[in-house]
């Protein structure tokens, strides 16, 4: 059965990032000004896939805890780390798109979210 997984998570999870960044000094401050809409993006393109299987709710929160480990590591100004993290989320959800019964409908909205983050990230942490 193909369901869509309508939750408010991705947005929840885009917001605290970004008042979690607005609150911290120096460079993590930076990656913030500069960064912050590139990891919300993230939050909502998860928040928008459609999640095929009956693990559908695990399958998407674990790519937002994903995301909320990068928001993490940036606010430690561990940048590498956090382009890492990223990396995770754009690897498994391919690895969910191309699974023998797919598990999520198309990557392609994720994995271009988390180019244009990882392309920030590294920028201002490189």
């Amino acid at each position: 059965m193909k369901g869509i997984i309508a939750s408010s998570r991705g947005a929840v999870v885009a917001v605290g990032l970004a008042l979690g960044f607005a609150v911290t000094g120096g460079s993590a401050q930076a990656a913030q000004g500069e960064c912050a809409y590139e990891l919300a993006a993230v939050g909502v393109a998860i928040d928008a896939a459609t999640f095929l299987s009956k693990n559908a709710d695990m399958d998407e929160s674990n790519l937002l805890a994903k995301l909320e480990a990068a928001g993490a590591k940036v606010a430690l100004d561990k940048y590498s780390d956090a382009v890492d993290k990223l990396e995770d989320i754009s690897d498994k959800a391919t690895a969910l798109a191309n699974a023998p019964k797919a598990k999520l409908d198309d990557a392609t909205g994720i994995n271009g979210a988390v180019a244009a983050a990882i392309a920030c990230v590294g920028g201002v942490g490189g």
